[in-house]
Protein backbone atom coordinates (compact mmCIF):
# COMPACT_ATOMS: atom_id res chain seq x y z
CA UNK A 1 0.00 0.00 0.00
CA UNK A 2 1.70 3.15 -0.96
CA UNK A 3 -0.44 6.91 0.37
CA UNK A 4 -0.25 10.20 -0.41
CA UNK A 5 -0.07 12.70 2.26
CA UNK A 6 -0.04 16.77 2.01
CA UNK A 7 2.15 18.36 4.76
CA UNK A 8 2.66 21.89 4.22
CA UNK A 9 1.81 22.13 0.84
CA UNK A 10 4.08 19.31 -0.05
CA UNK A 11 3.32 15.57 -0.84
CA UNK A 12 4.92 12.78 1.04
CA UNK A 13 5.33 9.49 0.24
CA UNK A 14 3.31 6.90 3.38
CA UNK A 15 4.82 3.45 2.26
CA UNK A 16 4.19 0.06 3.43
CA UNK A 17 7.09 -1.68 4.40
CA UNK A 18 6.72 -4.20 1.75
CA UNK A 19 7.34 -1.30 -0.79
CA UNK A 20 10.38 0.28 1.49
CA UNK A 21 12.31 0.57 -1.54
CA UNK A 22 10.47 3.08 -3.26
CA UNK A 23 11.30 5.56 -1.00
CA UNK A 24 14.90 5.62 -2.15
CA UNK A 25 13.78 5.35 -5.71
CA UNK A 26 11.65 8.59 -5.55
CA UNK A 27 14.67 10.47 -3.23
CA UNK A 28 17.57 9.22 -4.74
CA UNK A 29 19.75 13.07 -4.28
CA UNK A 30 21.36 12.81 -0.95
CA UNK A 31 20.90 16.76 -0.89
CA UNK A 32 17.18 16.19 -0.49
CA UNK A 33 17.52 13.47 2.34
CA UNK A 34 17.79 15.75 5.17
CA UNK A 35 14.81 18.23 4.28
CA UNK A 36 12.98 15.19 3.16
CA UNK A 37 13.52 13.97 6.91
CA UNK A 38 12.22 17.02 8.38
CA UNK A 39 8.60 16.19 5.97
CA UNK A 40 9.06 12.89 6.86
CA UNK A 41 8.64 13.70 10.73
CA UNK A 42 5.77 15.75 10.02
CA UNK A 43 3.79 13.32 8.75
CA UNK A 44 4.34 11.11 11.33
CA UNK A 45 3.23 13.27 13.96
CA UNK A 46 0.03 14.29 12.52
CA UNK A 47 -0.87 10.17 11.47
CA UNK A 48 0.32 9.70 15.54
CA UNK A 49 -1.84 12.12 16.80
CA UNK A 50 -4.83 10.39 15.49
CA UNK A 51 -3.98 7.20 16.74
CA UNK A 52 -3.52 5.35 20.44
CA UNK A 53 0.20 4.76 21.14
CA UNK A 54 -0.87 1.08 21.13
CA UNK A 55 -2.26 1.10 17.59
CA UNK A 56 1.21 1.41 16.38
CA UNK A 57 2.94 -2.00 16.16
CA UNK A 58 6.07 -3.63 15.17
CA UNK A 59 6.11 -4.07 11.30
CA UNK A 60 3.76 -2.09 10.31
CA UNK A 61 3.64 1.15 7.76
CA UNK A 62 4.19 3.89 11.02
CA UNK A 63 6.88 1.79 12.52
CA UNK A 64 9.06 1.08 8.90
CA UNK A 65 8.35 4.86 8.50
CA UNK A 66 9.87 5.83 11.77
CA UNK A 67 12.99 3.83 11.54
CA UNK A 68 13.33 5.18 7.84
CA UNK A 69 12.84 8.73 10.01
CA UNK A 70 15.52 7.60 12.47
CA UNK A 71 17.30 6.21 9.62
CA UNK A 72 17.69 9.64 8.02
CA UNK A 73 19.16 11.37 10.74
CA UNK A 74 22.47 9.49 9.97
CA UNK A 75 22.35 11.25 6.34
CA UNK A 76 25.34 13.40 6.11
CA UNK A 77 25.85 15.61 2.56
CA UNK A 78 29.36 15.23 2.57
CA UNK A 79 28.93 11.73 1.85
CA UNK A 80 31.28 10.50 -1.01
CA UNK A 81 29.14 8.96 -3.74
CA UNK A 82 30.12 5.53 -2.71
CA UNK A 83 29.25 6.55 0.56
CA UNK A 84 25.88 7.89 -0.24
CA UNK A 85 25.20 4.32 -2.43
CA UNK A 86 26.19 1.99 0.50
CA UNK A 87 24.02 4.36 3.25
CA UNK A 88 20.77 4.07 0.56
CA UNK A 89 21.51 0.40 0.13
CA UNK A 90 21.88 -0.49 3.97
CA UNK A 91 18.61 1.79 4.31
CA UNK A 92 16.47 -0.55 1.77
CA UNK A 93 18.00 -3.65 3.82
CA UNK A 94 14.73 -2.99 6.30
CA UNK A 95 16.19 -6.07 8.57
CA UNK A 96 19.39 -4.41 9.16
CA UNK A 97 18.24 -0.86 9.12
CA UNK A 98 15.94 -1.93 12.17
CA UNK A 99 18.14 -3.78 13.88
CA UNK A 100 20.74 -1.00 14.04
CA UNK A 101 18.11 1.15 15.25
CA UNK A 102 16.80 -1.40 17.93
CA UNK A 103 20.59 -1.49 19.12
CA UNK A 104 22.74 1.07 18.76
CA UNK A 105 22.96 3.17 21.79
CA UNK A 106 24.71 6.37 23.09
CA UNK A 107 27.56 5.06 23.81
CA UNK A 108 28.53 3.51 20.57
CA UNK A 109 31.02 5.04 18.52
CA UNK A 110 28.52 5.88 15.98
CA UNK A 111 30.31 7.37 13.09
CA UNK A 112 32.46 4.22 12.93
CA UNK A 113 29.78 1.55 13.60
CA UNK A 114 28.05 3.43 10.09
CA UNK A 115 32.14 3.25 8.46
CA UNK A 116 32.12 -0.61 9.44
CA UNK A 117 28.74 -0.94 7.59
CA UNK A 118 29.92 0.86 4.68
CA UNK A 119 32.92 -0.94 3.98
CA UNK A 120 30.90 -4.48 4.39
CA UNK A 121 28.14 -3.24 1.96
CA UNK A 122 30.48 -1.91 -0.55
CA UNK A 123 32.94 -5.11 -0.01
CA UNK A 124 30.12 -8.17 0.58
CA UNK A 125 26.63 -6.86 0.02
CA UNK A 126 25.36 -10.38 -0.35
CA UNK A 127 26.78 -11.34 3.37
CA UNK A 128 24.53 -8.35 4.65
CA UNK A 129 21.58 -10.08 2.50
CA UNK A 130 22.12 -13.18 4.15
CA UNK A 131 23.29 -11.99 8.19
CA UNK A 132 22.13 -8.72 8.62
CA UNK A 133 21.91 -8.95 12.28
CA UNK A 134 25.63 -10.57 12.56
CA UNK A 135 26.95 -7.45 10.56
CA UNK A 136 25.31 -5.48 12.82
CA UNK A 137 26.20 -7.13 15.88
CA UNK A 138 30.07 -6.73 14.37
CA UNK A 139 29.76 -3.12 13.47
CA UNK A 140 28.65 -2.30 17.45
CA UNK A 141 31.55 -4.48 18.71
CA UNK A 142 34.28 -3.97 16.57
CA UNK A 143 34.00 0.23 16.47
CA UNK A 144 36.18 0.57 19.81
CA UNK A 145 39.40 -1.59 20.57
CA UNK A 146 39.34 -4.59 22.98
CA UNK A 147 39.80 -3.89 26.62
CA UNK A 148 44.03 -3.93 27.16
CA UNK A 149 43.85 -6.25 29.55
CA UNK A 150 41.60 -8.90 27.22
CA UNK A 151 40.75 -11.57 27.72
CA UNK A 152 41.58 -11.14 31.93
CA UNK A 153 44.46 -10.28 33.73
CA UNK A 154 46.07 -13.72 34.60
CA UNK A 155 48.51 -13.84 30.82
CA UNK A 156 50.92 -11.72 29.07
CA UNK A 157 49.12 -9.93 26.19
CA UNK A 158 51.76 -11.24 23.69
CA UNK A 159 50.92 -14.57 24.99
CA UNK A 160 47.87 -14.20 23.32
CA UNK A 161 47.12 -15.19 19.69
CA UNK A 162 45.40 -12.08 18.84
CA UNK A 163 45.71 -10.15 15.25
CA UNK A 164 43.39 -6.38 14.93
CA UNK A 165 39.89 -7.00 13.70
CA UNK A 166 39.41 -6.97 9.95
CA UNK A 167 35.42 -6.50 10.09
CA UNK A 168 34.92 -7.60 6.39
CA UNK A 169 37.15 -10.66 6.72
CA UNK A 170 35.43 -11.84 9.81
CA UNK A 171 32.24 -11.21 7.99
CA UNK A 172 32.49 -13.21 5.15
CA UNK A 173 34.52 -15.88 7.22
CA UNK A 174 31.44 -16.45 9.24
CA UNK A 175 29.17 -16.50 6.46
CA UNK A 176 31.07 -18.89 4.49
CA UNK A 177 31.18 -21.26 7.91
CA UNK A 178 27.20 -20.72 7.91
CA UNK A 179 27.02 -21.72 4.60
CA UNK A 180 28.69 -24.92 5.20
CA UNK A 181 27.26 -25.97 8.26
CA UNK A 182 30.44 -25.46 10.20
CA UNK A 183 28.71 -24.24 13.64
CA UNK A 184 26.64 -26.20 16.06
CA UNK A 185 24.07 -23.11 15.50
CA UNK A 186 22.02 -21.49 12.90
CA UNK A 187 23.39 -17.92 12.96
CA UNK A 188 20.08 -16.76 11.52
CA UNK A 189 18.51 -17.76 15.08
CA UNK A 190 20.02 -15.27 16.83
CA UNK A 191 19.38 -11.60 17.95
CA UNK A 192 21.75 -8.90 17.79
CA UNK A 193 22.19 -8.77 21.57
CA UNK A 194 23.14 -12.94 21.15
CA UNK A 195 25.49 -12.59 18.28
CA UNK A 196 27.74 -9.80 20.02
CA UNK A 197 28.68 -12.88 22.32
CA UNK A 198 29.54 -14.68 19.71
CA UNK A 199 31.68 -12.37 17.69
CA UNK A 200 33.43 -10.17 20.63
CA UNK A 201 37.56 -11.85 20.44
CA UNK A 202 39.93 -10.54 18.57
CA UNK A 203 41.76 -14.14 18.03
CA UNK A 204 43.49 -15.30 14.96
CA UNK A 205 41.34 -17.59 12.30
CA UNK A 206 43.84 -20.25 12.78
CA UNK A 207 43.01 -20.45 16.83
CA UNK A 208 39.15 -20.69 16.10
CA UNK A 209 39.63 -23.55 13.33
CA UNK A 210 41.74 -25.71 15.66
CA UNK A 211 38.86 -25.14 18.10
CA UNK A 212 36.08 -26.37 15.46
CA UNK A 213 38.20 -29.47 14.57
CA UNK A 214 39.25 -30.50 17.88
CA UNK A 215 36.35 -29.31 20.31
CA UNK A 216 34.11 -32.14 19.72
CA UNK A 217 31.17 -31.10 22.61
CA UNK A 218 27.73 -31.17 21.56
CA UNK A 219 25.89 -27.73 22.16
CA UNK A 220 23.61 -29.13 24.82
CA UNK A 221 26.69 -30.72 26.36
CA UNK A 222 29.02 -27.99 26.36
CA UNK A 223 29.14 -26.80 29.42
CA UNK A 224 31.20 -29.66 30.19
CA UNK A 225 34.70 -28.09 28.26
CA UNK A 226 35.39 -26.28 31.25
CA UNK A 227 36.11 -29.30 33.40
CA UNK A 228 37.75 -30.94 30.08
CA UNK A 229 40.76 -28.86 31.04
CA UNK A 230 43.04 -30.49 33.97
CA UNK A 231 43.33 -28.08 37.03
CA UNK A 232 46.55 -27.55 37.63
CA UNK A 233 46.91 -28.17 41.31
CA UNK A 234 50.60 -27.71 41.99
CA UNK A 235 50.65 -23.93 40.17
CA UNK A 236 47.51 -23.00 42.45
CA UNK A 237 49.62 -23.91 45.21
CA UNK A 238 52.54 -22.42 44.37
CA UNK A 239 50.60 -19.29 43.91
CA UNK A 240 51.51 -19.08 40.13
CA UNK A 241 47.57 -17.21 39.10
CA UNK A 242 49.46 -15.84 36.20
CA UNK A 243 50.30 -18.08 33.03
CA UNK A 244 53.75 -19.12 33.14
CA UNK A 245 54.16 -20.59 29.36
CA UNK A 246 55.01 -18.59 25.94
CA UNK A 247 51.93 -19.59 24.27
CA UNK A 248 48.60 -18.94 25.36
CA UNK A 249 46.59 -21.50 22.80
CA UNK A 250 43.91 -23.66 23.04
CA UNK A 251 46.02 -26.45 22.34
CA UNK A 252 48.45 -25.15 24.86
CA UNK A 253 45.57 -24.90 27.36
CA UNK A 254 44.07 -28.53 26.80
CA UNK A 255 47.93 -29.99 27.09
CA UNK A 256 49.15 -28.37 30.25
CA UNK A 257 45.91 -27.56 32.10
CA UNK A 258 45.13 -24.74 34.25
CA UNK A 259 43.43 -23.28 36.97
CA UNK A 260 39.96 -21.68 36.42
CA UNK A 261 40.67 -18.51 34.40
CA UNK A 262 42.03 -20.75 31.64
CA UNK A 263 39.39 -23.43 32.09
CA UNK A 264 36.76 -20.07 31.17
CA UNK A 265 38.84 -18.80 28.81
CA UNK A 266 39.32 -21.92 26.90
CA UNK A 267 35.68 -23.03 27.16
CA UNK A 268 33.93 -19.44 26.21
CA UNK A 269 36.14 -18.98 23.12
CA UNK A 270 36.22 -22.54 21.46
CA UNK A 271 32.29 -21.77 22.36
CA UNK A 272 32.41 -18.44 19.93
CA UNK A 273 34.40 -20.53 17.62
CA UNK A 274 31.68 -22.88 17.21
CA UNK A 275 28.93 -20.66 17.01
CA UNK A 276 27.89 -20.32 20.25
CA UNK A 277 26.61 -17.09 22.12
CA UNK A 278 29.19 -17.35 25.60
CA UNK A 279 30.52 -15.44 28.06
CA UNK A 280 32.95 -15.20 30.77
CA UNK A 281 32.19 -14.73 34.24
CA UNK A 282 34.32 -13.70 37.33
CA UNK A 283 33.18 -13.30 41.00
CA UNK A 284 34.38 -13.49 44.16
CA UNK A 285 33.90 -16.15 46.73
CA UNK A 286 34.68 -17.67 50.32
CA UNK A 287 38.25 -18.00 49.60
CA UNK A 288 38.48 -15.51 46.97
CA UNK A 289 38.34 -14.56 43.16
CA UNK A 290 36.90 -17.38 40.46
CA UNK A 291 35.97 -18.05 36.94
CA UNK A 292 33.72 -19.43 34.96
CA UNK A 293 31.71 -19.48 31.55
CA UNK A 294 28.21 -19.51 30.64
CA UNK A 295 26.73 -20.19 27.24
CA UNK A 296 23.56 -19.69 25.18
CA UNK A 297 21.92 -23.96 24.65
CA UNK A 298 18.83 -22.76 22.83
CA UNK A 299 17.99 -19.38 21.82
CA UNK A 300 17.20 -16.63 24.24
CA UNK A 301 18.64 -19.54 27.17
CA UNK A 302 21.54 -18.66 29.04
CA UNK A 303 23.71 -21.69 31.05
CA UNK A 304 25.33 -19.27 33.26
CA UNK A 305 27.01 -21.31 36.01
CA UNK A 306 29.45 -23.70 33.95
CA UNK A 307 32.71 -24.20 36.42
CA UNK A 308 30.30 -22.15 38.97
CA UNK A 309 31.37 -24.03 42.92
CA UNK A 310 28.15 -23.78 44.87
CA UNK A 311 30.50 -24.79 48.08
CA UNK A 312 31.83 -21.11 47.56
CA UNK A 313 28.97 -18.80 47.82
CA UNK A 314 29.49 -16.63 44.79
CA UNK A 315 26.39 -14.06 44.79
CA UNK A 316 26.66 -13.11 41.03
CA UNK A 317 28.91 -13.64 38.41
CA UNK A 318 30.42 -10.54 36.55
CA UNK A 319 30.75 -10.17 32.76
CA UNK A 320 31.19 -7.92 30.22
CA UNK A 321 28.98 -6.38 27.21
CA UNK A 322 31.19 -6.62 24.37
CA UNK A 323 29.32 -3.59 22.90
CA UNK A 324 30.00 -0.83 25.25
CA UNK A 325 33.13 -3.22 27.56
CA UNK A 326 30.88 -2.76 30.68
CA UNK A 327 30.16 -4.69 33.51
CA UNK A 328 26.61 -7.27 33.23
CA UNK A 329 26.18 -9.13 35.55
CA UNK A 330 24.46 -12.82 34.99
CA UNK A 331 21.45 -11.76 36.91
CA UNK A 332 20.50 -8.84 34.74
CA UNK A 333 21.70 -11.08 31.99
CA UNK A 334 18.71 -13.30 32.99
CA UNK A 335 16.42 -10.66 33.36
CA UNK A 336 17.30 -9.17 29.95
CA UNK A 337 17.44 -12.79 28.75
CA UNK A 338 14.04 -14.31 29.42
CA UNK A 339 13.17 -14.48 25.86
CA UNK A 340 11.13 -11.30 26.08
CA UNK A 341 13.79 -9.90 23.35
CA UNK A 342 11.56 -12.33 21.34
CA UNK A 343 7.98 -11.74 21.87
CA UNK A 344 6.03 -8.97 19.92
CA UNK A 345 5.52 -6.91 23.21
CA UNK A 346 9.11 -6.47 24.33
CA UNK A 347 9.23 -5.42 20.65
CA UNK A 348 6.62 -3.06 20.57
CA UNK A 349 7.59 -1.95 24.04
CA UNK A 350 11.10 -0.75 22.54
CA UNK A 351 9.32 0.72 19.33
CA UNK A 352 7.17 3.01 21.50
CA UNK A 353 9.75 4.64 23.59
CA UNK A 354 12.19 4.92 20.68
CA UNK A 355 9.10 7.17 19.46
CA UNK A 356 8.87 8.72 22.80
CA UNK A 357 12.54 9.47 23.60
CA UNK A 358 12.94 10.88 19.65
CA UNK A 359 10.06 11.76 17.64
CA UNK A 360 7.37 12.68 20.65
CA UNK A 361 9.73 14.50 22.88
CA UNK A 362 7.29 17.06 22.87
CA UNK A 363 5.00 14.61 24.91
CA UNK A 364 7.62 11.56 25.62
CA UNK A 365 5.20 10.22 28.83
CA UNK A 366 2.70 9.45 26.40
CA UNK A 367 4.80 7.29 24.85
CA UNK A 368 6.93 5.72 27.89
CA UNK A 369 3.56 5.07 29.56
CA UNK A 370 2.34 2.86 26.97
CA UNK A 371 5.44 0.90 26.37
CA UNK A 372 4.99 0.12 30.34
CA UNK A 373 1.40 -0.87 29.55
CA UNK A 374 2.60 -3.56 26.95
CA UNK A 375 5.66 -4.95 28.95
CA UNK A 376 5.56 -3.54 32.42
CA UNK A 377 8.97 -4.56 33.01
CA UNK A 378 11.07 -2.91 29.94
CA UNK A 379 13.89 -1.44 31.74
CA UNK A 380 14.57 1.59 29.12
CA UNK A 381 11.40 2.77 29.82
CA UNK A 382 11.40 2.93 33.60
CA UNK A 383 15.06 4.24 32.86
CA UNK A 384 14.21 6.98 30.04
CA UNK A 385 11.15 8.18 32.73
CA UNK A 386 13.56 8.17 35.50
CA UNK A 387 15.96 10.31 33.81
CA UNK A 388 12.77 12.49 32.51
CA UNK A 389 12.00 13.30 35.97
CA UNK A 390 15.59 13.91 37.31
CA UNK A 391 16.60 15.71 34.62
CA UNK A 392 13.39 18.25 34.84
CA UNK A 393 10.89 19.97 37.08
CA UNK A 394 9.57 17.19 38.79
CA UNK A 395 8.47 17.86 42.67
CA UNK A 396 10.76 15.64 44.98
CA UNK A 397 7.23 13.97 46.10
CA UNK A 398 7.05 12.90 42.24
CA UNK A 399 10.47 11.58 42.24
CA UNK A 400 9.74 9.29 45.17
CA UNK A 401 6.37 8.34 43.91
CA UNK A 402 8.16 7.06 41.01
CA UNK A 403 11.17 5.12 42.26
CA UNK A 404 8.96 3.71 44.86
CA UNK A 405 6.93 2.73 41.90
CA UNK A 406 10.06 1.21 40.51
CA UNK A 407 11.23 -0.18 43.47
CA UNK A 408 8.74 -2.62 43.79
CA UNK A 409 8.26 -3.34 40.54
CA UNK A 410 11.20 -4.93 40.29
CA UNK A 411 11.19 -5.79 43.72
CA UNK A 412 12.95 -9.99 43.00
CA UNK A 413 15.33 -8.72 40.97
CA UNK A 414 18.25 -7.32 43.53
CA UNK A 415 20.13 -5.58 41.15
CA UNK A 416 17.19 -3.66 40.11
CA UNK A 417 15.99 -3.12 43.05
CA UNK A 418 18.55 -1.50 44.90
CA UNK A 419 18.95 0.87 41.83
CA UNK A 420 15.48 2.54 43.07
CA UNK A 421 16.42 2.42 46.84
CA UNK A 422 19.29 4.00 46.34
CA UNK A 423 17.48 6.69 44.48
CA UNK A 424 15.27 6.89 47.33
CA UNK A 425 17.93 7.33 49.62
CA UNK A 426 19.33 9.89 47.49
CA UNK A 427 16.20 11.97 47.74
CA UNK A 428 15.92 11.45 51.66
CA UNK A 429 19.69 12.82 52.38
CA UNK A 430 18.25 15.87 49.97
CA UNK A 431 15.53 16.47 52.07
CA UNK A 432 17.50 16.18 55.39
CA UNK A 433 14.88 13.05 56.40
CA UNK A 434 17.66 11.08 59.11
CA UNK A 435 14.94 8.35 59.83
CA UNK A 436 14.37 6.97 55.91
CA UNK A 437 17.92 7.15 55.23
CA UNK A 438 18.52 4.80 58.80
CA UNK A 439 15.97 2.82 57.17
CA UNK A 440 16.43 2.49 53.43
CA UNK A 441 20.13 2.38 54.48
CA UNK A 442 18.99 -0.76 56.59
CA UNK A 443 16.93 -1.98 54.40
CA UNK A 444 19.50 -2.60 51.49
CA UNK A 445 21.47 -4.03 54.07
CA UNK A 446 19.23 -6.35 55.25
CA UNK A 447 17.80 -8.08 52.29
CA UNK A 448 21.15 -8.63 50.43
CA UNK A 449 22.52 -10.26 53.38
CA UNK A 450 22.66 -13.90 51.88
CA UNK A 451 22.00 -14.19 48.20
CA UNK A 452 23.28 -10.85 46.80
CA UNK A 453 25.58 -9.72 49.93
CA UNK A 454 27.49 -8.11 47.30
CA UNK A 455 25.06 -5.60 47.01
CA UNK A 456 24.71 -5.10 50.82
CA UNK A 457 28.46 -4.97 50.77
CA UNK A 458 28.18 -1.90 48.08
CA UNK A 459 26.18 -0.01 50.37
CA UNK A 460 27.98 -0.49 53.32
CA UNK A 461 31.21 0.51 51.71
CA UNK A 462 29.24 3.81 50.56
CA UNK A 463 28.44 4.65 53.26
CA UNK A 464 32.07 3.99 54.86
CA UNK A 465 32.86 6.05 52.32
CA UNK A 466 30.94 9.02 52.91
CA UNK A 467 32.48 8.95 56.40
CA UNK A 468 35.94 9.21 55.26
CA UNK A 469 35.40 11.49 52.83
CA UNK A 470 33.71 14.09 55.38
CA UNK A 471 36.89 13.20 57.91
CA UNK A 472 34.72 11.26 60.48
CA UNK A 473 37.29 8.88 61.17
CA UNK A 474 35.35 7.36 64.39
CA UNK A 475 31.95 6.91 62.73
CA UNK A 476 33.66 5.59 59.57
CA UNK A 477 35.35 2.77 61.78
CA UNK A 478 32.19 2.05 63.55
CA UNK A 479 30.09 1.43 59.89
CA UNK A 480 33.71 -0.65 59.20
CA UNK A 481 33.22 -3.11 61.98
CA UNK A 482 29.16 -3.63 62.12
CA UNK A 483 29.65 -4.37 58.23
CA UNK A 484 31.65 -7.21 59.02
CA UNK A 485 30.07 -8.61 61.91
CA UNK A 486 26.65 -7.97 59.28
CA UNK A 487 28.28 -10.05 57.15
CA UNK A 488 30.22 -12.92 59.12
CA UNK A 489 31.00 -16.27 57.52
CA UNK A 490 29.28 -15.76 54.25
CA UNK A 491 30.96 -13.02 52.14
CA UNK A 492 34.71 -14.18 51.76
CA UNK A 493 36.29 -12.44 49.03
CA UNK A 494 33.20 -9.96 48.15
CA UNK A 495 33.77 -8.44 51.68
CA UNK A 496 37.40 -8.50 51.83
CA UNK A 497 37.89 -6.84 47.87
CA UNK A 498 35.31 -4.80 48.40
CA UNK A 499 35.23 -3.06 52.22
CA UNK A 500 38.45 -4.46 53.90
CA UNK A 501 41.02 -3.42 51.01
CA UNK A 502 39.57 0.16 50.25
CA UNK A 503 38.99 1.06 54.26
CA UNK A 504 42.52 -0.16 54.72
CA UNK A 505 44.28 1.17 52.02
CA UNK A 506 42.17 4.58 52.73
CA UNK A 507 43.38 4.67 56.19
CA UNK A 508 46.84 4.48 55.42
CA UNK A 509 46.82 7.06 52.69
CA UNK A 510 45.20 9.35 55.48
CA UNK A 511 47.89 8.52 57.81
CA UNK A 512 45.33 6.91 60.34
CA UNK A 513 47.96 4.10 60.85
CA UNK A 514 45.98 2.73 64.04
CA UNK A 515 42.76 2.51 62.49
CA UNK A 516 44.80 0.72 59.50
CA UNK A 517 45.85 -2.09 62.14
CA UNK A 518 42.46 -2.35 64.46
CA UNK A 519 40.41 -2.78 61.19
CA UNK A 520 42.93 -5.93 59.78
CA UNK A 521 42.70 -7.40 63.21
CA UNK A 522 38.79 -7.29 63.03
CA UNK A 523 39.33 -8.18 59.51
CA UNK A 524 41.20 -11.55 60.66
CA UNK A 525 39.09 -12.43 63.44
CA UNK A 526 35.89 -12.25 60.96
CA UNK A 527 37.59 -13.86 57.89
CA UNK A 528 39.36 -16.93 59.34
CA UNK A 529 41.10 -17.01 55.92
CA UNK A 530 43.05 -20.43 55.02
CA UNK A 531 46.56 -19.45 54.41
CA UNK A 532 46.97 -20.90 51.11
CA UNK A 533 43.43 -19.35 49.52
CA UNK A 534 43.58 -16.30 47.68
CA UNK A 535 42.36 -14.46 50.18
CA UNK A 536 44.44 -15.28 52.65
CA UNK A 537 47.48 -14.37 50.78
CA UNK A 538 46.66 -10.91 50.11
CA UNK A 539 45.40 -10.40 53.65
CA UNK A 540 49.14 -10.65 54.53
CA UNK A 541 50.46 -8.76 51.83
CA UNK A 542 47.93 -6.05 53.30
CA UNK A 543 49.09 -6.42 56.67
CA UNK A 544 52.59 -5.95 55.73
CA UNK A 545 51.55 -2.59 54.46
CA UNK A 546 50.42 -1.62 57.94
CA UNK A 547 52.68 -3.16 60.14
CA UNK A 548 56.16 -1.87 61.43
CA UNK A 549 59.19 -3.80 59.87
CA UNK A 550 60.16 -5.31 63.11
CA UNK A 551 56.45 -6.57 63.05
CA UNK A 552 56.43 -7.87 59.62
CA UNK A 553 58.81 -10.64 60.82
CA UNK A 554 57.22 -11.89 63.33
CA UNK A 555 53.61 -11.83 61.28
CA UNK A 556 52.65 -15.46 61.86
CA UNK A 557 49.08 -17.38 60.54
Amino acid sequence: MRCLLCVSGAIVFFISSADSATWWEAHPDPATWAHERILLGDTLRSEFTKKKPSDIQPGSDEAEQFRLWQWLDWARTDFTPEEALAFRALGENSELRRAVLENIRPEDHQDEVFKILFQMQIACPDCLKELPRLAVAMALVFDQPFPKRWPHRQVAADAVPTEPVDSVARLQLMTELQRARRFVTDLRDFTVNELKFVIDHPLVASEMEWARKNVTASRSGFGKVFSSIRYDIPRYEANQLVWPYPAYTFSEIRSKGGICVDQAYFAANTGKAKGLPTLYFSGQGDDGGHAWFGFMDSPGHWETDCGRYESQNYPVGNAMDPQVWQPISDTELTFLAKGRERSSAHQQAKLLTDIGKTLEKSDPDRWLEAALIVQPEYLPAWKAQGELLDGGKASPEKRVEFWEKYTKRFSIYPDLKVVGQEKLLQLAKERGDEAAVKSLSRQILVQNRTRRFDLGIGAAAMEVGEKIETGKWSEAETAFRRALREFKGQAGGNLYYGLIVPFVEAALAEGQGAVAKNALAEARRILRPGKDTLVGRSLIELEAKALPEKKKRELKF
